[in-house]
């Protein structure tokens, strides 16, 4: 059986990965930056936690610390599962020739799957349909005639922007007029030079994830976000397993062949609610939030990785999966609730999900085909530390 870090422990995929490694009798080490709430290291197939400096703060360091944690406890694989930690190890592989192996792609695919400019322009020369996107780099581009249409989407052009050993996180707000838009901008503009203003579309979230193998696509699935933690947009708190839709999968095929990333990936999509048509979002060139839905419909998407990592053996073509199954994560449907108690946002103009609506359907713990990303009889501290977490800081005003 392997040795395996799983790093980033706070994020949902490092508990999809340390059950599905940890079940099948791999020795699963979670890795975190100290101080940080990581569920995963609180999993029974957790055998070790560890600690790392925060990658943001010092790539060079956090590479060194991971190595010496490799040659430290002889760890067969190392598994990154977000650009926080995935662009540090794919420009360093080398420090751990001889030690462990490191699954990520090479540093042009990483970059390119991250640059959400980069992915947008291609994606149009590809045919796959885009929101009309432009890049700000000066509040000189936000000329008084700009024609745009409310809402719009401010995002940076990448999740984690790199200068020099240091990075800065990414973020998505919204812009309700001219003026919200200039002060926004700005702000981005002053933090990292530049930032993309999007068009708002509005729809329903749609996902697609394979493992992907010079240029082609493995073991595909499909999913549509059911709700989110922002009701605006953001990562889903709960989420379907769909039958995967030849559009999709011929946009998504187009996109990952082109970002060349080898092993797990994953191509966000909106469903627009009046012509039907998906439109790209971005292309995310790693494991994503919502892992534990496919591995609950039959894809253990983590035991492939290690195959192919650790033995050379590539997926199957295709595998049948049971779709309809629904997966929430437990404690991001409470943050859904809250974000829907403070009300619809000033200048919204689109449908926005009903409280209590919302609150009923929640309150329901199960029924045929509903699964969960925390909670779990068999592994019950990770789902329960989460909600009693989110009880303390938003109910009880702890910490």
């Amino acid at each position: 059986m392997a040795r395996v870090l799983v790093l980033d422990g706070h994020c949902s995929a490092a508990l999809a990965f340390v059950r599905s490694l940890g079940r099948a009798g791999h020795s699963v080490a979670v890795g975190a930056v100290a101080g940080c709430f990581a569920p995963a290291a609180l999993s029974r197939y957790c055998a070790v936690t560890v600690e790392y400096p925060p990658p943001t703060k010092g790539a060079c360091a956090f590479v060194e610390c991971v190595s010496d944690l490799c040659r430290r406890f002889s760890f067969d694989l190392v598994v990154p599962l977000t650009d926080a930690t995935m662009w540090p190890l794919s420009n360093h592989t080398g420090k751990f020739l001889g030690t462990a192996v490191v699954a990520v792609s090479d540093p042009d695919s990483v970059q390119r799957a991250s640059d959400k400019y980069r992915v947008t322009s291609c994606a149009r020369e590809l045919g796959v349909p885009v929101p009309d996107t432009k890049l700000i780099e000066s509040v000189h581009d936000l000329t008084p005639d700009l024609a745009c249409e409310f809402p719009l989407v401010l995002k940076d052009r990448f999740s984690v922007r790199w200068v020099g050993d240091k990075g800065v996180a990414g973020s998505v707000a919204y812009a309700y007029s001219k003026r919200d838009l200039l002060e926004k901008a700005k702000l981005r503009l002053d933090a990292v030079g530049d930032v993309l203003l999007q068009q708002f579309i509005e729809g329903g979230g749609v996902g697609f994830s394979c493992f992907a193998l010079n240029g082609d696509v493995y073991i595909p699935f499909q999913w549509q976000r059911i709700r989110e933690k922002d009701p605006r947009g953001s990562g889903s708190s709960a989420r379907k397993s769909l039958e995967v839709e030849p559009a999709v999968f011929e946009y998504s095929q187009k996109l990952i062949k082109w970002t060349g990333i080898q092993g797990l990936s994953m191509v966000e999509f909106k469903k627009h609610r009046r012509s039907g048509r998906f439109v790209l979002m971005e292309v995310n060139g790693r494991p994503w939030g919502s892992l534990q839905l496919p591995i609950h419909c039959g894809l253990d998407y983590p035991a492939f990785l290690l195959r192919w990592y650790l033995e050379h053996c590539a997926p199957p073509k295709q595998i049948d999966y049971a779709d309809g199954i629904t997966c929430r994560w437990f404690a991001a449907d409470l943050q859904h609730l809250e974000n829907l108690w403070q009300g619809r946002p000033p200048g919204w103009p689109f449908k926005y999900p009903s409280f209590w609506s919302s609150a009923i359907k929640i309150a329901i713990p199960w029924y045929p085909g509903l699964r969960y990303d925390d909670l779990s009889l068999l592994d019950p501290r990770p789902g329960l530390a989460g909600v009693g977490r989110w009880v303390r800081s938003h109910v009880m005003g702890g910490s």
